[in-house]
């Protein structure tokens, strides 16, 4: 397990650990990588077997036992979960990278709920950038997220040739602008194409004119007509739920 591999990385002095303390620090991980948040005794016995390290002699027991509202540790349904305090004690330890909430000021990241993982990243990467006041990132990062949306929607209906040079290289953003709003695989609809020319036309600045400094106000003359385009191209790729 090469995430498990990496994760031991971040953990000092992890070769002089007793099998009690790796414990909770394979409960970390594990339950930061779980979908229901939580971990079972077998898990943590995989991690010290992933690792070719002798196990504690009882994880279950040694489970239970810190278990309870005092306890490291609390029963769940489908296993254990990590109190609060001791999760924030390892997340320190680890120099875990704590995110903070998007906004939806920008866009609301659901909308990109049944898109492919490295689309959500970089929506969410530019939703961050928004939050955070680095509009010339937003900007860059919006342009990337359009482009990549664009030739998407040719390939799911098998017409990405119309949007390839001589040498099978995708064109560049003005051409699929242009033929994203003349496909005749779908209809585009009339809004869409000002809010596509706002993209590029901000997204260029950002990327290559290095006296150009975006601002905020720059982003919101025309971040609802963004939701818009970007709905309006997931939906006409329509990824299965």
């Amino acid at each position: 397990m090469e995430e498990l591999e990496l994760f031991i990385l971040r953990i000092p002095d992890f070769n002089q650990k007793t099998a009690a303390e790796l414990i909770d620090f394979f409960a970390f991980f594990l339950q930061k990588d779980s979908a229901q948040g939580s971990f079972t005794a077998a898990q943590i016995k995989n991690c010290f077997d992933t690792l070719s390290l002798p196990p504690y002699s009882n994880i279950s027991s040694y489970l239970s036992k810190n278990c309870g509202s005092k306890g490291k540790y609390l029963k769940q349904k489908q296993g254990y979960a990590l109190s609060r305090s001791v999760k924030e004690r390892i997340s320190s330890i680890v120099a875990e990278i704590v995110k903070k909430p998007m906004s939806a000021e920008l866009i609301d990241i659901s909308i990109f709920e049944h898109t492919p993982y490295y689309l959500k990243q970089i929506a969410e990467e530019m939703i961050r950038c928004y939050d955070g006041g680095h509009y010339n990132a937003t900007l860059v990062l919006m342009r990337k997220l359009v482009e990549t949306l664009i030739i998407e929607c040719f390939e799911k209906y098998g017409v990405d040739v119309d949007i390839k040079d001589g040498s099978g290289a995708f064109y560049y953003l003005s051409d699929l602008i242009t033929k994203f709003l003349s496909a005749t695989k779908w209809n585009a609809s009339r809004n869409i194409k000002k809010s596509l020319e706002s993209v590029k036309k901000y997204g260029d600045l950002s990327a290559h004119n290095r006296r150009f400094l975006a601002r905020k106000s720059d982003i919101d003359a025309f971040r609802f007509e963004l939701r818009q385009a970007l709905q309006e191209i997931i939906l006409t790729i329509n990824y299965p739920a």
